[in-house]
């Protein structure tokens, strides 16, 4: 599964429409959102993220049509260590992955991904405005030969900055981040970059009462190096706290560009404990 013009433009206006309007009605940040936040378990506590999505995208080129429809889930787990420091892991399953050219399946895959360890410190916090450093490490647990890990132990790193208006009923949330990828052969270094950065901003809004509605938008270099075209996607959705031990959320994230998935719907649930 892939990690417009006219269309392009139209979209991308639409997204941003949705997010000042939401910069513009206490928020408790989270899924269906790409874009992380500050926010931090507290010590001894746990949250257990159960999130699932179904994606679709398709592609055209020299006469053949390409479709791909993918199931997918994660469970992450995250906790407080000290103030201001957390930890959580996430850890991906692809139930299934199938690969058509003009109606005829070609490729079929499923089974556990690689999982991401992500460390968590909010240096700065003041004035419902704070930032956090965010080290992340790729950890190739997936199946190499079904193209589900990249079977190498890959860094990254994120600067995230959360800014909360209205006694926290509104919050803007942005990243900025890097990812460094090597690969084990010569043709896998040869199809893919080495380099990756992406930027992402988020906005999220109390519309009722435990009701958040949320919008991000985000940006990243593909890691496919046979294209300049960034990957580019718009994503809406919704949050409603059930009560202080459970959240729901849905949404839909649509591909702005070609290296995006085209759309997938997005759901799942948060287990404080």
């Amino acid at each position: 599964m892939k990690v417009l013009t006219n269309r392009f433009t139209k979209r991308v206006c639409g997204v941003l429409v949705v997010a000042m309007m939401l910069a513009a009605g206490s928020v408790s940040a989270g899924p269906p959102l790409a874009t992380d936040d500050t926010g931090l378990v507290d010590p001894g506590h746990l949250e257990i993220e159960i999130n699932g999505s179904y994606a679709r995208d398709g592609e055209r080129s020299a006469g053949v049509r390409t479709r791909t429809k993918a199931t997918d889930a994660e469970i992450k787990l995250s906790t407080g260590i000290v103030e201001r420091m957390g930890i959580s892991l996430a850890m991906p399953y692809v139930f299934s992955e199938r690969t058509y050219e003009n109606g005829r399946l070609v490729d079929s895959v499923d089974g556990l991904g690689d999982m991401l360890f992500e460390f968590k410190y909010v240096f700065y916090d003041n004035d419902a405005l704070s930032f956090m450093l965010k080290p992340t490490l790729l950890i190739p647990t997936g199946k190499y030969r079904d193209g589900l890990s990249e079977g190498r132990w890959q860094p990254g790193v994120t600067l995230v900055a959360t800014k909360e208006f209205d006694d926290g009923k509104y919050a803007l949330h942005a990243n900025a981040g890097y990812e460094y990828h090597s690969w084990r052969t010569t043709a896998a270094k040869a199809e893919n970059r080495n380099h990756l950065w992406m930027f992402s901003i988020a906005g999220e809004a109390e519309v009722a009462e435990k009701l958040t509605a949320v919008a991000d938008f985000g940006v990243a270099r593909a890691g496919d190096s046979s294209t300049n075209t960034p990957a580019v996607y718009g994503l809406f959705g919704l949050r409603y706290e059930i009560n202080n031990y459970l959240d729901i959320n849905c949404g839909v994230k649509v591909g702005l560009t070609r290296p995006e998935d085209d759309v997938a719907a997005l759901y799942g649930i948060v287990l404080k404990f």
